[in-house]
């Protein structure tokens, strides 16, 4: 039987209509679970045997290599304790090769090596960065001969020359680089470079200038020059004090100046007027000289 509607259209009760009462404290009623009493929520992976093996037998196959490996390295640690304290490997003999304006002892002593220490222990990069320190050592180089020897090889600086450098005399190799300065126990007699406005530009090519004058084409070597001058002005200025000449070179093209130089010091050699002549200038493709 159909519902009957009040005035404001809302259906009115009446003894067919079933009554809908709110569940207590406006909850909802729960769904029922749909798991049964007694049965287990959640049931696990399955497990393959096969595949649970494989992984025991790796991670027993890991665990022997890593007490492989430590078992190896504490051995090796032994190793090298023994080693490095053993008298089989004491130092017996240091040789040093090469040695000229340095005293050997010295330079043993500025290695650090010392008879008695254990050879295995010593840094070789240490000792070559100490000694390579000093001044006059321009390269060095260590070997190490077991069970006792070590054998120091360095290649020395070569002084050329004398400059002055704030009020002291100081060696100076042929590349311009200054060594040490000049005292009594080390002492060289060498000409005297003395650098004039402009002549730092020049200093690159001092090695190669020298090395065409101790050349045979030329009549003297460097042993034979009281001072050397650079400068912007005048190029390589130099005194031949046995006979009393000044020389001096223009910077530009000065190898070709310098073989004109060569051909007229030769030239007026076999002339024997060497002793008459007092300044030689070459330079831009000419000679100029003026006798006494």
């Amino acid at each position: 039987m159909p519902a009957v509607l009040s005035k404001n259209r809302h259906p009115m009760r009446n003894t067919y209509t079933p009554v809908r009462r709110p569940a207590a404290n406006g909850a909802r009623k729960k769904p029922a679970p749909l798991v049964r009493s007694g049965e287990s929520a959640a049931r696990g992976p399955d497990i393959d045997p096969a595949a649970l093996r494989k992984a025991l037998i790796w991670l027993a196959g890991l665990g022997v290599v890593l007490a492989a490996f430590f078992g190896l390295s504490a051995g090796l640690m032994q190793l090298y304790r023994y080693c490095t304290t053993s008298e089989h490997f004491v130092i017996e003999d240091i040789a040093v090769e090469g040695a000229d304006q340095l005293n050997p002892d010295e330079i043993i002593a500025l290695s650090g090596l010392q008879k008695g220490n254990n050879s295995l222990s010593v840094h070789i990069p240490d000792i070559e960065k100490r000694l390579i320190q000093n001044p006059w050592i321009e390269k060095v180089s260590i070997k190490r001969e077991l069970p006792h020897r070590f054998i120091i090889s360095i290649k020395e600086r070569n002084p050329q020359f004398w400059v002055l450098k704030e009020g002291s005399l100081y060696y100076l190799d042929r590349n311009g680089i200054l060594i040490a300065p000049v005292e009594s126990q080390n002492f060289q007699s060498l000409p005297t470079l003395d650098i004039g406005p402009g002549g730092e530009e020049a200093l690159p090519y001092l090695s190669d200038f020298i090395s065409q004058i101790s050349s045979s084409d030329f009549p003297f070597d460097t042993s034979q020059i009281s001072w050397l001058r650079i400068s912007a002005g005048k190029g390589f200025e130099l005194y031949w004090e046995s006979k009393h000449l000044s020389l001096s070179i223009g910077f530009e093209h000065w190898r070709q100046n310098l073989r004109r130089l060569a051909l007229t010091l030769d030239d007026i050699k076999k002339r024997n007027e060497i002793n008459q002549t007092r300044e030689i200038r070459a330079a831009d493709g000419q000679v100029w000289l003026q006798k006494a």
